[in-house]
């Protein structure tokens, strides 16, 4: 327990917010496949209905998370989409410790809480104090997985750092043939498939942990990061840098080709990432279509079994966790 709400002490503050949720900008850019051309949010859905914090979109489905590493895979006839990021820019309702919570636990966090703070002689530990319970509860960010591919059913592969709600929105006619969340914090699923084919792997306190592999920003050749160096400097001199990036371009391209079609039993057709490893809002997963289809109100979601999940506010979310905000 102690380590739950210690051991981020001396991280950023998690985000604020009343974990109200909001909707994403038509106009905002979409991360595509290399090739693809630019498209914007608007021009591919109508837009996902805002999740609010009350009442609850769907009941939680629990997706059992075990030690074994196994995971959906690709089945015949099936394409696959790589997604990662390191996490999303739109808050969403979905709260939760990463650990199953009892209200023994709920006491005892309370109390040393308590404790804590009475104990704090400065500035410094008080601030700690803060900190490690922003950060003990996570806030999971909504990315919307836009799939309009309807040739052969699509597999999902999504990978992030942050906790991350993924919400798929399906074009008429897609076929969604599974579904594996990779995280370093537990993310979730919301229109999904069925648990079967659905998979959870994450870091923090799971189960899972030792299955997890961090993402992969693509494969950047050389002479492509040469040249963006002599943009911003016309002196650039790539001798001292050469030898790493052929070794990072290397490692990349070995990770599409050999480590991904492991995770998820083919190459994928589409990687989808954010090369700067920074967060986005939404992903195209297949051809840009005729028109907007319309999005589909979230229906199910799911989380994987060892977390301890809260959907509604922030506020909300720290008091039912035990976690006096005022502190």
């Amino acid at each position: 327990m102690r380590h739950l709400i210690w051991a981020s002490a001396f991280l950023a503050l998690s985000a604020c917010g009343n974990g109200g949720g909001s909707s994403i900008a038509a106009s905002t850019p979409l991360v595509v496949a290399e090739g693809q051309p630019a498209i914007s949010y608007g021009q591919v859905t109508s837009g996902t209905p805002k999740l609010s914090p009350a009442p609850l979109a769907a009941p939680l489905e629990e997706v059992r998370t075990s030690a074994a590493c196994r995971t959906p895979k690709a089945r015949s006839g099936a394409k696959t989409a790589y997604v990662y990021t390191y996490g999303g820019g739109v808050s969403s309702p979905l709260h939760h410790i990463d650990r199953k919570d009892t209200p023994e636990a709920i006491a005892e966090r309370e109390a040393l809480i308590r404790e804590r703070k009475t104990n704090a002689k400065t500035a410094i530990q008080r601030e700690a104090i803060g900190m490690a319970i922003g950060n003990a509860v996570q806030n999971s960010r909504q990315i919307d997985v836009l799939v309009t591919e309807t040739d052969a059913p699509v597999f999902l592969y999504l990978t992030s750092y942050d906790s991350v709600l993924w919400n798929i929105q399906r074009a008429p006619g897609v076929e969604i043939d599974g579904i594996v969340v990779n995280s370093y914090n537990a993310g979730a699923i919301a229109n999904g498939v069925d648990a079967a084919r659905t998979g959870f792997i994450s870091f923090d306190n799971s189960p899972t942990r030792k299955c997890y592999i961090g993402g992969q920003g693509r494969a950047i050749p050389v002479e492509e990061r040469i040249a963006s160096a002599k943009r911003l400097n016309p002196d650039f001199d790539p001798r001292r840098y050469k030898a790493q990036w052929e070794q990072e371009y290397r490692d990349a391209t070995r990770f599409f080709r050999q480590d991904v079609k492991k995770l998820s039993g083919k190459r994928p057709q589409w990687i989808l990432n954010d090369a700067r490893g920074s967060a986005f809002n939404a992903v195209l997963v297949g051809p840009a279509p005729a028109a907007p289809f319309e999005a589909q109100a979230v229906s199910r979601v799911q989380i994987p079994s060892h977390i301890t999940p809260y959907w509604g506010g922030r506020k909300d979310a720290y008091k039912a966790f035990g976690l006096s905000p005022s502190s």
